[in-house]
């Protein structure tokens, strides 16, 4: 279980590293996609950063997105090695995507993105954009995943029996 915290501590903390660093390296279509829908619109015409820094962007995500797959499997092996069936391994994945859904919504959308508007320094022309202050923006897509865990969680849970069989 300890495994689990600490995985979901680092994936927590290279996922605000990666928000933090990222706007300035992300093709502006790509990066928008992750914001309010008048803030898109605002920015629609915002220009893209220069292919070297998009390069840079591509890297980092892709470091990212395996150190978040590289997570998952640390804590499946470790469930194996620790000799948890199908419920426990179900539990501790269900702990990590329910526990980085709670930073993910309490920290970077809720304090970055809302409270100290961290994205407007990069796209000054959604100054104006009412989704600043709505803190519900990214509500369903939000509750879409949070509703999606479970099975998710059960799948995993089975490759990984499954694998370690």
């Amino acid at each position: 279980m300890i495994v689990t915290l600490a995985v979901l501590a680092y994936v927590c903390a290279l996922s605000l590293f990666y928000v933090i660093v990222i706007p300035p390296l992300a093709h502006t279509k790509l990066f928008l996609r992750f914001l309010p829908r008048d803030m898109r619109e605002a920015a629609k015409d915002h220009p893209d950063p220069p292919r070297r820094r998009r390069v840079l962007g591509y890297l980092l995500t892709a470091v990212f997105a395996l150190a978040y797959v590289g997570g998952l499997v640390l804590i499946g092996a470790d469930a194996l090695l620790s000799g948890c069936g199908f419920w426990r391994i179900f539990g501790r994945y269900l702990l990590f995507f329910y526990g980085y859904k709670v930073f993910d919504i309490l920290v970077q959308d809720q304090y970055i993105v809302i409270k100290k508007k961290y994205f407007l320094r990069f796209f000054p022309e959604t100054k104006d954009c009412k989704s600043w202050d709505d803190r519900s923006f990214n509500k369903s897509n939000q509750l879409k995943r949070l509703i999606a865990f479970p099975f998710v969680c059960a799948l995993m849970a089975w490759l990984t029996v499954w694998i370690g069989k």
